[in-house]
C-alpha cells in the first residue's frame, strides 16, 4: 500500500512537469533516452534506459531512482507515457529482446548485482550465469567477485558491463580488502607490532581505533563525544589513507567558527599543504587556482561555490559539525549533499539532537540507500497519533544494526582509561561585521595613544579604558554600544552549541569563567530562554548564597551550567564538574590557572576538557601571543588588581611596548605559497643585509633607539636564526 501510494505520487509529478525527450538509440521504444524537465531551471539532463514495460526493468540516473527501492521515477514514468501514447496503447513485446549478455545492478528493494542473458545462450555463458547467479539473475551470495571478473573477461563472448555495475564490483572488491587491512592492522597493533607514527602527536588508544575505522570505509560517520579528538582521529585517517590509498585531495566543510582551528591543528601535526576558502567572490576565485593537499571552506561557502569545489574533484569529504545538515529540507542540507567524492568523514558528537529524522539526513550524506527511503524509514520507525503527531519512535535496534558498519561512537565514560588528566581546546572565533568596526575604532584610539612620547596619568587612565573596551567587544558588541543586539556575539553563539551538544552526549556538569559580570548576565538571559539549568556566582553575593550556590550545582541534576566571574570564583571547589569554558582571556595568566585548578584538582575522578574562546584578529589574539611570550611580565603587571596599574614603573613601559606591537597589522592567518627554507633565506638576506647597513648609519643608530626593546631583540634573533640557516645551506 505505502509503496504503491509513491508510485502515485512518482506519477503525479510526471503529469505535472514537461519533459523534453529525445531518444538516443535506433529502437524507437527499448532505448536510451534523455530527458530534461523544462520547469527546471538548471535543466538537469538524466540518461533513462527503457528495458520494458513493467516495474522495475528500467534505469534511470536520477538521485530518486537510486535511493526510492521503487524500480521507477518520474522521468521513467513520462517516457513510459510518451511511448505508450506514440504507440497507441501497449507494444506487442512488453520487453526488450536481450540480444548480449548484460550485467547490471537492480536498484529496487534491495541494491544488488545481476545478469541478463539472450534467449539461447552459449555453453560458456550458460555455465556463467549458473555459477554466480541465481534463477532470477541475482547475484548470488558470496560470490567471488573477482573471480566472476576474471570470468568475464575470458569468456569469448563480449559480456556487457554497465558503468553502475563495474563501479558497484569495484567497491564491494575495494570495501572486502580494506576489511582485511584494517583488520591486520588491528592486529599488529594489538601486539605491540605496529605503532602509528601518523602525527607528529602520540595518538592515544581509542584515536588509533578511529583512525583505523576511518580510514578503511569509503563513507563513514565518527561521533564521538565531543572532546575526544574527531579532528585528531580524521587527521591520522587522512595520512594513513594518503600513504595506502594515493589520497591527494581533501575538502573539509566546517563552521565558520572552526576554519582555522583547523588550520592550526592540520599545520600542528602534519606537513600537509593548507589553504581556507574565505572572502570576496574574486577572492574566491583566485584561491581556487592555488594547488593544495586540504581545502577548508564553512557551509555557506558550498551554497555559492558548489560547482567550483566539484569541479576541484576532492577524494575525500570531510563534514565536520554535521548536525549543520540534520534538516534534510534546508538548502545548505540540499547543496551540500551535491558535494562528490568518493570518500566521505562524517563528524558529529550529537548526530541526534530531538528527532530521528535528524540522523537519517545526515546518514543520506554517507550512503542514500543505507537506511532505506524516507518515506519507508519514517513508516518503520515513528509513531504517530490520530493527528499525525510524532509522539515517539520504533524498532530502534534495526537502526542500530543498519549503522553499525559505518558509524562510531565513544562516550568519554566508556574510554576513561585512555583519556589524559586534562585536554585544552582553543576555539578561534571570527568578530561580526559589527565587532570588526567597532574593535577598528578602538585599536585606531589606543594606537594614538601608545605613539606618544610621554604619557600623562590621564592617558594612562584612558589607556586602560580602551583595552577594557576592546575586551567587552569581543565578548559581546552590545556591550560597548547600546545599539547593537545582544545576540551579536559569536561567543554566545558557539558557547549555546557547545553547551547543548555537550549536554545531549551526557556531560552533566560545566562551568563557564569570564571576568566581565555584564556578558555573563548576558548568557544568563539566553541560558534561561533555552531553558538550560544553571547557577550564577560573582563577587557581590554574600557568603551564604555562595555555598547555596555550589550546593545546588553539585546535587541538582537539572543544574548543569555554573556561571562564574573570577572575582567570584575564591576558595571554590568544583571537582565534581569536568568541562570548562573560558570565554576570555585574562591578563594574568595565573588567572587562567586558577580556573582549571577549581576544577582539576584532588577528587576529581574524571579526565577534564577546557575550551578557549579566542577572538581572531582581535586584541584577545595579541593578548595571548604576548601571554605566552612574557608571562612573567604580566603576572607581576597584574597579579592583584588591574585598576591598579602603574604604567609609568619600568614593568609598565615594557607593558606599553607591548601594547605598541598589538596596534601593529595581524599577520594572516591562511598562507597559500609556504616558502621553504632554502626560498626563504634566498628572500630574505639580500633584505637583511641592506637593512644591517642602513642601522650602521648615524641616522640608523638615531632609529634603533627609538624601537622598543621587545622589537629590537626579537629582529636580532631572526637575523641570527637566518645568518645560521644560510651557513648550513652554503
Amino acid at each position: 500500500m505505502l509503496r504503491e501510494e509513491q508510485l502515485d505520487l512518482r506519477r503525479q509529478r510526471a503529469a505535472q512537469s514537461v519533459f523534453r525527450i529525445e531518444n538516443l538509440g535506433r529502437n524507437k521504444v527499448f532505448s536510451d533516452y534523455r530527458v530534461i524537465n523544462i520547469n527546471n531551471p538548471r535543466n538537469t539532463a538524466y540518461k533513462v534506459s527503457i528495458r520494458g514495460f513493467n516495474n522495475g526493468e528500467n534505469f534511470c540516473e536520477c538521485p530518486d531512482f537510486k535511493i526510492n527501492t521503487l524500480g521507477s521515477c518520474k522521468h521513467i514514468i513520462a517516457v513510459l507515457d510518451v511511448l505508450q501514447k506514440n504507440a497507441q496503447g501497449l507494444p506487442k513485446r512488453k520487453h526488450a529482446q536481450v540480444t548480449r549478455p548484460e550485467i547490471i545492478v537492480r536498484y529496487d528493494t534491495k541494491l544488488r548485482l545481476a545478469i541478463l542473458l539472450p534467449h539461447r545462450p552459449s555453453p560458456a555463458l550458460l555455465a556463467l550465469g549458473q555459477t554466480y547467479f541465481d534463477s532470477n539473475g541475482d547475484i548470488k551470495p558470496n560470490a567471488d567477485l573477482a573471480e566472476l571478473m576474471r570470468q568475464v573477461e575470458k569468456n569469448p563472448e563480449e559480456i556487457t558491463v554497465y558503468s553502475d555495475a563495474l563501479d558497484f564490483i569495484n567497491d564491494e572488491l575495494e570495501s572486502h580488502k580494506m576489511a582485511l587491512r584494517e583488520n591486520e592492522l588491528r592486529t599488529l597493533y594489538a601486539n605491540d607490532q605496529w605503532h602509528p607514527k601518523l602525527l607528529q602527536t602520540e595518538l592515544l588508544p581509542y584515536q588509533v581505533e578511529g583512525a583505523l575505522f576511518l580510514a578503511h570505509r569509503s563513507r563513514c560517520i565518527l561521533a564521538d563525544d565531543m572532546g575526544l579528538g574527531k579532528t585528531i582521529q580524521a587527521m591520522a585517517a587522512v595520512e594513513l589513507m594518503a600513504m595506502e590509498r594515493n589520497l591527494e585531495r581533501v575538502l573539509v566543510v566546517t563552521p565558520a567558527s572552526l576554519k582555522f582551528q583547523w588550520v592550526e591543528e592540520i599545520r600542528k601535526f602534519t606537513s600537509k599543504q593548507v589553504q581556507v576558502i574565505d572572502g570576496s567572490e574574486k577572492e574566491r576565485e583566485n584561491a581556487y587556482s592555488t594547488p593544495t593537499f586540504y581545502r577548508i571552506v564553512n557551509y555557506d561557502i558550498v551554497k555559492n561555490d558548489l560547482l567550483k569545489l566539484n569541479a576541484w574533484e576532492p577524494d575525500l569529504v570531510i563534514l565536520d559539525e554535521a548536525q549543520r545538515i540534520k534538516n534534510w529540507e534546508a538548502e545548505t542540507t540540499r547543496e551540500v549533499k551535491k558535494l562528490k567524492s568518493k570518500f566521505a568523514f562524517v563528524l558529529t558528537g550529537t548526530p541526534l539532537e530531538n528527532r530521528l529524522e535528524e540522523l537519517y539526513s545526515i546518514v543520506e550524506f554517507v550512503d542514500a540507500r543505507r537506511l532505506g527511503p524516507a518515506f519507508q524509514f519514517l513508516a518503520d520507525h515513528r509513531i504517530i497519533d490520530a493527528t499525525g503527531k510524532t509522539i515517539g519512535y520504533r524498532n530502534l535496534d534495526q537502526v542500530r544494526e543498519k549503522l553499525k558498519p559505518i558509524l562510531l561512537r565513544r562516550s568519554r565514560d566508556k574510554i576513561l582509561q585512555d583519556l589524559p588528566e586534562k585536554v585544552d581546546t582553543p576555539i578561534h572565533l571570527e568578530l561580526s561585521t559589527t565587532q570588526q568596526k567597532l574593535h577598528a575604532e578602538a585599536m585606531e584610539q589606543l594606537a594614538k595613544l601608545v605613539a606618544r612620547k610621554n604619557l600623562t596619568q590621564i592617558d594612562r587612565t584612558r589607556l586602560l579604558k580602551i583595552l577594557a573596551r576592546l575586551r567587552l567587544i569581543c565578548n559581546c558588541a552590545s556591550l560597548a554600544d547600546d545599539k547593537t543586539s545582544p545576540m551579536d556575539s559569536p561567543k554566545i553563539t558557539e558557547l549555546i552549541i557547545r553547551l547543548k551538544d555537550l549536554i545531549l552526549s551526557g556531560t552533566k556538569k560545566i562551568v563557564v569563567f569570564c571576568e566581565s559580570k555584564e556578558f555573563l548576565i548576558s548568557i544568563e538571559s539566553i541560558l534561561k530562554k533555552n531553558s538550560l539549568g544553571y547557577v550564577f556566582l560573582h563577587g557581590q553575593l554574600p557568603g551564604v548564597s555562595r555555598a547555596n550556590i555550589v550546593k545546588q550545582f553539585r546535587d541538582d541534576p537539572d543544574t548543569m551550567i555554573f556561571l562564574s566571574t573570577d572575582a567570584g570564583s575564591t576558595g571554590l571547589n568544583l571537582q565534581f564538574a569536568d568541562t570548562l569554558f573560558n570565554l576570555d582571556i585574562p591578563w594574568n595568566p595565573a588567572v587562567l590557572k586558577q580556573r582549571m585548578a577549581r576544577i582539576h584538582r584532588m577528587g576529581q575522578k574524571k579526565p577534564v576538557q577546557s575550551f578557549q574562546f579566542i577572538m581572531q584578529a582581535s586584541i584577545e589574539e595579541k593578548v595571548l601571543v604576548s601571554l605566552q611570550k612574557k608571562n612573567q611580565l604580566f603576572e607581576n603587571l597584574f597579579g592583584k588588581n588591574e585598576d591598579e596599574i602603574e604604567l609609568s614603573s619600568s614593568l609598565g613601559q615594557e607593558f606599553l611596548d607591548q601594547a605598541k606591537l598589538w596596534t601593529q597589522p595581524q599577520e594572516p592567518h591562511a598562507n597559500p605559497h609556504p616558502l621553504n627554507s632554502a626560498d626563504l633565506i634566498a628572500t630574505a638576506i639580500p633584505f637583511f643585509e641592506a637593512l644591517i647597513n642602513c642601522l650602521k648609519t648615524p641616522e640608523g643608530n638615531q632609529a634603533l633607539d627609538s624601537v622598543p626593546e621587545p622589537l629590537k631583540t626579537h629582529f636580532f634573533s631572526l637575523c641570527k636564526q637566518i645568518s645560521d640557516q644560510n651557513t648550513r645551506h652554503k
